[in-house]
């Protein structure tokens, strides 16, 4: 049986990211789902919210109702299910059943909300059980990449964007390096979209990007999401209390990926609400 999908609506989603190659992914993609359910034993679904990088379905197999993500970056995909698999003792994540052929297989999270959907943000205490949870699981040694590498993609992103405050941001990055004394298994991609909101597990990540490196990578996300400078601060000082990290390190961090972030802004406000923040304009 062949598959129905909104193909000219996937194809210009993704088209921004994979340019015009990716319809012939498009065009195969019926395909591709047909034999996946074969060998997966699955009942496809519909499409669920997806990103500029994939093709998110809801499905239903022999574990019962279950998420199938697709991507024309396979091992893009494949990164993504190893590091599912590092973090599952965290029990932050969704369980893996499947991977491959470019795509992976997931436990379905209920109601599966992002944080980023929600009312009102993680309390900080809850935020920081989550950050401990996720990076006392998995081995730094396993990462596809280490942070120095992730954030040297990110700077050359950042400054094809026309960020602004990027050569300072990697001089800031580099200070940082020298004073780091942890590694651990980074989520690499943990802003409020990639976090969703489970019934019975609080807290769990999707979309890793992982590396190896500073913890306090992933921490920031939590106060670069607030939308001006006066949450952002707020969210400092109480993920400083709830971590025992020191603020000024946290401060250092935003300095460093803040740039980054205010290049993808689309928000005009919130980008000079975080470049400011990022300049420790308080």
């Amino acid at each position: 049986m062949v598959i129905s999908v909104d193909a000219q609506a996937i194809a210009a989603r993704l088209e921004p990211r994979f340019g015009k190659a990716v319809q012939r992914w498009v065009a195969a993609l019926p395909e591709r789902l047909s034999a996946l359910t074969a060998a997966w034993q699955l009942e496809i679904g519909p499409e669920l919210n997806s990103g500029s990088s994939s093709v998110v379905l809801s499905c239903f197999g022999p574990q019962g109702e279950m998420i199938l993500k697709l991507s024309p970056d396979a091992r893009g995909i494949a990164e993504q299910a190893d590091a599912l698999r590092q973090f599952a003792p965290s029990g932050r994540v969704p369980a893996v059943f499947a991977a491959g052929q470019g795509a992976v297989l997931m436990e379905a999270i209920h109601p599966g909300t992002p944080v980023r959907g929600l009312p009102a943000p993680p309390d900080a205490s809850e935020y920081a059980s989550f950050l401990a949870d996720l990076h006392a699981a998995g081995d730094p040694a396993a990462a596809p990449r280490k942070l120095t590498d992730w954030m040297s993609w990110h700077f050359t992103v950042a400054d094809f964007l026309g960020g602004a405050g990027i050569e300072q941001a990697r001089s800031e990055f580099e200070e940082l390096l020298a004073t780091s004394t942890d590694n651990v298994l980074l989520h690499g991609a943990l802003h409020f979209g990639n976090i969703l909101a489970s019934d019975s597990r609080g807290l769990i990540a999707v979309g890793s990007h992982a590396c190896s490196g500073d913890p306090c990578y992933d921490v920031v996300d939590y106060i670069l999401e607030g939308l001006d400078r006066a949450e952002m601060i707020r969210r400092r000082d109480a993920l400083a209390v709830a971590t025992g990290i020191d603020p000024e390190r946290l401060d250092a961090w935003c300095r460093v990926s803040g740039p980054i972030g205010a290049a993808y802004l689309s928000d005009p406000e919130h980008c000079v609400e975080l470049r400011a923040f990022a300049r420790g304009e308080y």
